[in-house]
């Protein structure tokens, strides 16, 4: 499963990996990564990610999302 959220107010793109909760996260620049409890990535956050950016990619993410049984959401 991976499932694909953007949220236009906030601006963040969210790519949910696995649906497992979240114990620890490392923050690099604009990119948060949740992690499990056994190390493993859970959700990517992207900050800062304009809609105009989300429109530019979401044809080249929906192929790789619907794929795996996902799905992209924006809110």
């Amino acid at each position: 499963m991976n499932n694909i959220d953007y949220d236009k107010e906030a601006e963040v793109m969210s790519v949910i990996i696995a649906d497992k909760k979240s114990v620890d996260s490392e923050i690099r620049g604009n990119v948060v990564i949740d992690y499990d409890k056994q190390g493993e990535i859970v959700k990517v956050n992207f900050y800062n990610f304009s809609f105009d950016m989300f429109r530019k990619y979401k044809n080249q993410i929906n192929p790789f999302v619907r794929s795996s049984g996902g799905r992209v959401a924006v809110r």
